[in-house]
């Protein structure tokens, strides 16, 4: 009599996909927050102020590629250094890339290089640190030919 009930019972046949359902769309849910945390701990992340130095390199006359050092620093919107933020330069047949030190310095030496003909390019710079926001400036150093 029991099984009888129980296979005439629609509410068991259909209550059982219904909670199924239900219970996965709050497992995803809540998997879903925990991703976001994991992948991104900082939830208003600041801005990064950066410097370069030199901003405009010259290539001497007779020379189509020449080593550059560019001293790049890094610091929060509070002024004080982020240490350990990837600092990365390309452009121009070269591309480079370093951590800053405690002190939110980093010097970078880079070899671009200008086709015959040209006279000037421009190299690209990208900074990124734990809980900031990505610095990115596209043609922020120049190379100059002399």
């Amino acid at each position: 009599m029991k099984n009888k009930k129980f296979t005439t019972n629609n509410y068991a046949v259909i209550g059982l996909p219904m909670r199924l359902t239900v219970s996965l769309l709050i497992g995803a849910a809540a998997l879903s927050v925990i991703l976001f945390y994991i992948l991104n701990p900082c939830l208003f992340p600041d801005k990064l102020i950066v410097s370069i130095e030199p901003v405009i390199n010259i290539i001497p006359d007779g020379f189509d590629e020449y080593d550059f050092l560019i001293k790049i620093n890094v610091k929060d919107n509070q002024g004080y250094p982020v240490e350990q933020a990837n600092i990365i330069i390309k452009g121009l047949g070269d591309a480079r890339s370093k951590t800053t030190n405690s002190n939110g310095e980093a010097i970078l030496e880079i070899r671009p290089s200008l086709d015959e003909g040209r006279h000037e390019g421009y190299l690209d710079l990208i900074v990124k640190a734990s809980c900031f926001e990505i610095f990115s400036e596209n043609n922020m150093i120049k190379i100059v030919r002399g």
